[in-house]
C-alpha cells in the first residue's frame, strides 16, 4: 500500500498566552478532550508564553510533561498577540494550523466543525462570532468600530464579526510565515492570500478567568492597526481634503474679491482670519500624523528586526525553528 495513503495527519493548535495562570489547567483539559475526539489525526498544541509576569510558565511545564502533546515556547517579553501567532505558526508542523485565544472565549468544539470543513477541501475555516456573553457598552461600541473599518480596509474580504479564531491549510500559513513584514495583521494576510475560505458560526463565551487583555482603547488601536497595515485610504483621504480645501479657500477669495469690488464691502474681519488659520493648521497636523503612522510602519520594516525572541522551549527538537541554547525536552 503507498504510504502516503495510510500517512497520518498533524493538526497543529497555535495558541498565544499573556498572564493566563488561572486559565491554563482548564484550557489543558479542554484541549486534550479536543485531540482525543480525534484518534485519527496526531494533534501538537503550541502555547506561546508571551513575556507573562503571573508565573504562566510554571503550570505550562507542568502541562508538558504531564501530556507531551502539549508544547511550548517562551518568549523573551510580550510581543503582542500577533507576535505570539507568528511565533507559533512558525514552530508548527501540522498539515493544517488552528489559532485560538488561551481564555477559552473560543470554544474548542467548534474546532470540530472547523476540521469537517477542511476535510471537505475548504483552505481557511474561519469563525463568525453569532452573539456574545457579558460584552460591556463601551467594548461593544469599540468591536464595531473595530469590524467597520477592517471589513472596509479589506473590500469585504473580511466580513463583520470574523474572529482570529480559524484553521489554516498548512500552504496557508506557510505563504504567511515567509511574508517578510514585521507589522503584522492574521486575518488580514489570510485573507489577502486568496485561497479557499468559509465562515462557521459561534456563540463566544465569556473567558473562563481572569481579566481581559483587550479593552476598548486597544480594540480601537487594532482596528486602526489593520487600516494603515492595508489600505491607503487615509493618505488619500489627506490629499482629497487638501484638495477640498483649496479649492473652497479660492472660491472665499473670489467671492471676497467681487463683494469688494461692487458692493464696497471689505475683506471679514481677524476672527475669519484666526478660525481659517485654526482650521488649516489642524488639517496640516492631522496630515502629518496619519504619514508618521506610515513612516513608523516603514521605519520598523527597514529595521528588520525580529516578530519575536524565543527565550526558551519545551517539546521541540533541536532542529525546529529558533532553536537555543535553553531548549527543553
Amino acid at each position: 500500500m503507498n504510504d502516503s495513503a495510510t500517512k497520518r495527519k498533524t493538526i497543529s493548535i497555535v495558541i498565544p498566552a499573556y498572564n493566563e495562570y488561572e486559565v491554563i489547567d482548564e484550557l489543558g483539559v479542554q484541549l486534550a478532550s479536543l485531540m482525543d475526539r480525534h484518534p485519527q489525526y496526531d494533534f501538537e498544541a503550541i502555547i506561546v508564553e508571551n513575556g507573562s509576569f503571573d508565573n504562566s510558565i510554571e503550570k505550562l511545564r507542568s502541562l508538558h510533561e504531564r501530556d507531551r502533546r502539549f508544547k511550548v515556547v517562551r518568549l523573551s517579553r510580550n510581543f503582542t498577540a500577533d507576535g505570539g501567532v507568528c511565533a507559533g505558526l512558525r514552530h508548527a508542523t501540522g498539515d493544517c494550523a488552528i489559532l485560538m485565544d488561551a481564555d477559552l472565549q473560543d470554544p474548542p468544539e467548534v474546532v470540530d466543525k472547523f476540521i469537517e470543513r477542511w476535510e471537505a477541501g475548504i483552505d481557511v475555516v474561519y469563525g463568525i462570532i453569532r452573539s456574545r456573553e457579558a460584552v460591556s457598552g463601551l467594548r461593544h461600541i469599540g468591536n464595531r468600530i473595530f469590524y467597520w473599518l477592517v471589513n472596509r480596509v479589506s473590500d469585504g474580504m473580511i466580513p463583520e464579526n470574523v474572529t482570529a479564531f480559524r484553521l489554516m491549510d498548512r500552504k496557508v500559513y506557510e505563504v504567511i510565515n515567509d511574508m517578510p513584514e514585521t507589522n503584522r495583521f492574521t486575518r488580514g494576510l489570510c485573507s489577502w492570500t486568496g485561497f479557499t475560505q468559509e465562515g462557521v458560526e459561534f456563540d463566544r463565551r465569556d473567558r473562563f478567568a481572569g481579566k481581559a487583555k483587550a479593552g476598548f482603547l486597544e480594540v480601537l488601536k487594532e482596528g486602526f492597526d489593520a487600516l494603515v497595515s492595508f489600505s491607503f485610504v487615509p493618505l488619500k483621504i489627506i490629499g482629497m481634503l487638501g484638495l477640498s480645501l483649496s479649492i473652497i479657500c479660492l472660491l472665499l477669495l473670489v467671492v471676497d474679491v467681487l463683494l469688494a469690488l461692487f458692493y464696497n464691502r471689505g475683506v471679514s474681519g481677524i476672527e475669519t482670519v484666526i478660525v481659517l488659520m485654526m482650521f488649516m493648521f489642524s488639517f496640516v497636523f492631522l496630515s502629518l500624523g496619519i504619514m508618521g503612522e506610515y513612516l513608523g510602519r516603514i521605519f520598523d520594516e527597514v529595521k528588520h528586526r525580529p516578530n519575536y525572541i524565543v527565550r526558551e522551549r519545551y517539546g521541540f527538537d533541536a532542529h525546529a525553528p529558533d532553536a537555543s541554547n535553553n531548549n527543553r525536552e
